[in-house]
């Protein structure tokens, strides 16, 4: 009788625990600290404009005195980079404090090259900016790559019109932006690089 009960009260416990992770599943994927000043900002592609949006934002602000933009080819030899560069200009950041680094193609990269480009520059601190949904991988593997390098990153996400973190089974997008996610952690978790 003890072991029924013992096994019932076990299943119920990894129930509640299972409940409560798929339930939160959303907001554990962003990262949004207390940012500080710092000389960079730090902008990733991969969304339509959010992100250079919330970067812009943050340099009208002083945040960063350097925009740092990171983006690979997206068609033919378009890069995200340029297309994002036109956009910050738009957005009234000037020529001469945009960095462009136009090769990567996966968020590992956006890392690895902007470290390379940045280091020579007087930059020894940058937030970062990505998507929301985007925030926890983006902060994985910066704070992996950067290690050693004396930068200090600060995380902030910029929303996704698509993406609900309190309720992200409410609308397909939301899902999958979701289930990406976790399973692009769990490949870079196991030495992928996404």
């Amino acid at each position: 009788m003890i072991k029924r009960r013992w096994r019932i009260f076990v299943v119920l416990f990894f129930a509640i625990l299972l409940v409560i992770f798929v339930v939160n599943a959303g907001k554990f994927l962003v990262v949004d600290e207390k940012i500080q000043k710092s000389d960079a900002i730090i902008v990733l592609s991969g969304d339509k404009g959010e992100r250079v949006e919330k970067a812009a934002k943050l340099y009208h602000q002083g945040y960063g005195k350097y925009f740092v933009i990171s983006g690979g080819i997206t068609y033919n030899d378009v890069t995200a980079a340029q297309l994002m560069k036109n956009h910050a200009r738009q957005l009234g950041v000037p020529e001469e404090a945009i960095i462009l680094e136009d090769r990567a193609d996966s968020t590992y990269e956006n890392a690895e090259f902007t470290k390379q480009i940045i280091k020579s520059y007087p930059i020894h601190s940058a937030i970062v900016v990505s998507s929301n949904f985007h925030m926890k991988r983006v902060k994985m593997i910066f704070d992996r790559d950067f290690q050693g390098s004396q930068i200090k990153l600060y995380y902030t996400g910029a929303k996704d019109p698509h993406f609900n973190e309190a309720r992200w089974w409410s609308n397909n997008k939301s899902i999958m932006i979701t289930i990406t996610e976790y399973l692009k952690m769990t490949g870079y978790a196991f030495g992928k690089n996404y």
